[in-house]
């Protein structure tokens, strides 16, 4: 197996492995807040819970003495089951929330591309070398150059921009 072989599939795994920390992160950040919901929502329903218990036992103690302790249960009842409420509309809200998109591997790509682009000059390049009859002479070798150079300018400049001034003297 040739070192371009063995440099790609080395790449490759590199980009996967990234790509798999990048889901591995988005997996646990929707499992964390799914997690937080449940939990909000098992408040909920226990305090649902008590305060029906203690509503039975205020109820109980109202008829019972005829308005002395039952107040109190009343208002310990009633207090419990407002948060109950509060408990099981944020957690469901939390559940009714967008989730969150998967990550997009744009970097992996960029860098495969990087990656593809790189070996694959240097084996045209590699080819030429070893290729006695395709060796160009003096001139073609200038022109070749002088392309290379036009080439990186342009680049340079598409990328980067000439900059405010440039744009606004061609206006």
């Amino acid at each position: 197996m040739n070192a371009f072989a063995r440099a790609r599939r080395r790449g490759i795994s590199a980009l996967l492995g990234s790509y798999a920390a990048d889901l591995k992160t988005w997996a646990v950040k929707l499992a964390a807040g799914y997690g937080i919901a449940v939990a909000l929502m098992a408040g909920g329903v226990l305090a649902v819970f008590g305060a029906i218990a203690v509503g039975f036992a205020s109820l109980f103690h109202v008829l019972e003495p005829r308005y002395g302790a039952g107040l109190a249960f009343a208002i310990l009842g009633g207090g419990l089951l407002v948060l109950a409420v509060i408990l099981l509309l944020a957690g469901w809200l939390m559940m009714k929330r967008q989730t969150p998109p998967l990550p997009k591997p744009r970097e992996q790509f960029r860098a495969a591309r990087q990656m593809m682009v790189g070996s694959t000059i240097s084996r045209a390049v590699a080819g030429l070398r070893e290729n006695d009859a395709a060796r160009p002479d003096l001139t073609t070798q200038i022109l070749i150059g002088a392309a290379a150079v036009v080439a990186a300018g342009w680049i340079v400049v598409s990328r980067f921009g000439s900059g405010a001034s440039g744009r606004g003297a061609r206006r």
